[in-house]
Formats: C-alpha cells, structure tokens, sequence
C-alpha cells in the first residue's frame, strides 16, 4: 500500500513494542524536558537568556521542540499513559522509572490547560511554539 512502510523488526516478540517505547521515549521525552525547562525559565525570568544559550549550542534540538510543540496541547492527555508504560518498560529493564513518571506528569499539567482542552482541528493553527510556551508558563498546576 503506498506511503505504508512496514519495517520487520525480528522473530522476538515483544521486540517492536520495545522500539515503539524507546523511540516515543527519545521524542515525546524530549518534549517534555525542553517544554518543563522553558517554561520554568520564563517563570524565573531567564527565558531569553536560556533560549539564545540553546539557540548558539542546541539550535537543533531546540528547533525540533519548538517546531512540534504547536500540535501537542490537544494531545497531552494521551501521552499521559503512553510515558507511564514507558517508565513501567524501563523500570524492568533496569532503570529508573521517575524519569518518564515526570514526563507523565507535565504531560497531565498540559491536559489540564485551555490548550490541553482544545482538539487537533480546532487548536489556533497560527499559535506557535514560543506561544505555547508562553501560555503554558502563564498557567498555574490545578
């Protein structure tokens, strides 16, 4: 069918399901991070110097939270459980789960919002990133 790419992955079962974690881990994770660090920056008015320190070492990674944040609010509330079975895959195979339980939880912050509430077709297309972060910043933890 075109535009499906199926990838086989191996005779182990279980074995894409572990890649599916690990690489939503790597991109939803990531958001989480980035989005927790820039809105704590604005809350302590250091924002701009964060953003130009990140822009001048990590424009990429910066480039790539911003570039997606538009399209997360509306879907936080189901990324909530999808890093609490991350945590749990981590958490057996060796590792802390507190990383993703916190992804969980900024990810429950964002649902909670007016742009959590919001839905993909009828989110303001022309917000960007840096009004995500600026709303989100705005808004205080129920």
């Amino acid at each position: 069918m075109p535009g499906i790419t199926v990838h086989f992955m191996s005779e182990r079962s279980g074995d894409a399901s572990a890649i599916k974690m690990c690489y939503a881990a790597m991109t939803k994770g990531v958001q989480a991070l980035v989005l927790e660090l820039l809105i704590s920056a604005r809350r302590l008015g250091v924002d701009a110097a964060l953003e130009a320190q990140i822009k001048a070492s990590r424009s990429d990674v910066y480039n790539f939270v911003i570039d997606a944040l538009p399209r997360m609010p509306p879907k936080a509330y189901r990324w909530v459980p999808e890093m609490e079975q991350i945590a749990q895959t981590f958490e057996g195979a060796g590792l802390t789960p507190r990383i993703f339980q916190g992804a969980a939880d900024m990810y429950t912050f964002i649902a909670t919002t007016a742009l959590g509430k919001e839905s993909p077709e009828n989110r303001d297309k022309s917000r960007t990133g840096e009004d995500v972060v600026r709303l989100l910043a705005d808004e205080r933890p129920a």
